[in-house]
């Protein structure tokens, strides 16, 4: 919906449960337009794209749902991992079209795996990629040690992880750190032949950079579930290439995932409406 649309929608509301919180904004444009507000719970985890210190301001309350979509995300990575490390989708297509010639692909274990965040979706990460029998590094901002080994990992500097990994994982908040993290130089400084997985923000990786390594075989292949523009604009080059499998934001999605969220955002609502609110990120918004 359009913002005026939104508004009108929510103006007369105390409380707003956004199931679509990639979709759906809460700039102050909205929030000066509705004026009961107290709350606003978004079912996912992230929430940049409502704007907290405005709704601090107004003592509007904005809670999330951490981690229900841990395990999903995790999965979802390492299917984007076995199709492009076994080119899935191109032998699908090419079966289908008549074709029958074998794609050599790769096998994961005895490969290592480099996570860039230590986050609650690396934390299952690491020990399904383990189980393949993969060696796990990571790096995060603090690069705490044990909160790596906690995880299953060693804690190594950004530049040993990129040169030292045979697949990368990103697992990072974007911001303005963070943005293009992944560009020319850092590719460059890869093993020849990894594989780039980004199911985070599209935002972390300069997706030019990534088309040039592709095509140079720096980088072997890709899978991505999120981009710089979504959805994908006509005529960008992802959609011509072959070592790129893609998904449209869908990491998140199951049905056991589903239900979590909405189970626990109704109870976010309960607690906030009992006195005993959880999970909020500003708590300085419920202050008298």
């Amino acid at each position: 919906m359009n913002e005026a649309e939104l508004i009108e929608r929510i103006r007369p509301a105390n409380i707003v449960l956004s199931f679509r919180p990639a979709f759906t904004k809460f700039p102050k444009s909205v929030l000066d337009g509705a004026p009961n507000l107290r709350m606003i719970c978004s079912s996912g985890t992230g929430v940049e794209d409502i704007a907290v210190s405005e709704a601090t301001a107004r003592k509007i309350a904005v809670a999330n749902v951490p981690g229900p979509s841990n395990r999903a995300v995790a999965e979802h990575c390492l299917a984007l991992l076995f199709s492009v490390a076994r080119a899935v989708p191109s032998q699908d297509h090419a079966v289908r079209r008549g074709e029958w010639k074998a794609i050599q692909g790769i096998e994961l274990g005895g490969k290592t795996l480099g996570i860039v965040g230590v986050s609650g979706i690396s934390s299952e990460l690491a020990p399904i990629a383990r189980g393949l029998g993969m060696n796990v590094i990571s790096w995060s901002r603090n690069n705490d040690t044990g909160r790596a080994a906690a995880i299953g990992s060693q804690a190594v500097s950004f530049d040993e992880l990129l040169a030292s990994a045979d697949v990368i994982s990103l697992h990072v908040r974007l911001s303005d750190e963070t943005r293009n993290m992944m560009g020319a130089p850092e590719f460059a400084r890869m093993k020849r032949g990894a594989i780039v997985i980004n199911t985070a923000r599209g935002g972390l990786i300069d997706e030019d950079a990534l088309v040039h390594a592709l095509n140079s075989g720096q980088v072997a292949g890709a899978g991505l579930d999120v981009f710089a523009r979504e959805p994908l604009p006509a005529g960008h080059p992802f959609l011509t290439m072959e070592n790129i499998v893609m998904t449209p934001v869908s990491a998140w999605s199951t049905v056991d995932a589903s239900a979590r969220m909405i189970n626990q955002s109704i109870e976010n609502v309960a607690q906030f409406l009992a006195g005993a609110p959880v999970n909020v990120v500003n708590p300085s918004a419920l202050s008298t």
